[in-house]
Order: structure tokens, then C-alpha cells, then sequence
């Protein structure tokens, strides 16, 4: 019951160690930048409020 617990607990700090920060700007800054960190562009039409 502990080991279940245990991993229980490190897939839910691992879930939170790896959020996302979403960058709100214009597409070409997001080139840009996407391209001086080496990094792929993801578009979400869904979501933005």
C-alpha cells in the first residue's frame, strides 16, 4: 500500500513539475522566439479568451 501511495504522489508532482507556460504575443515574436530556443510552435485556436 505505501509503494502505491508513493508512486501515486511522484506522478502527481511529476504532472505539476511539467506544466506549460503559454506565450501571449504577436506570431512573428513567437518565430523568433521559438527559433532562439530551438523549440517547435504549438497553435491553439480553441482555447484563447
Amino acid at each position: 500500500m505505501k509503494k502505491i501511495l508513493a508512486a501515486f504522489f511522484v506522478l502527481v508532482l511529476a504532472s505539476a513539475a511539467s506544466a506549460q507556460v503559454f506565450f501571449k504575443g504577436t506570431f512573428d515574436e513567437a518565430l523568433v522566439k521559438a527559433k532562439s530556443e530551438n523549440k517547435k510552435i504549438l497553435l491553439d485556436f480553441d482555447s484563447y479568451t
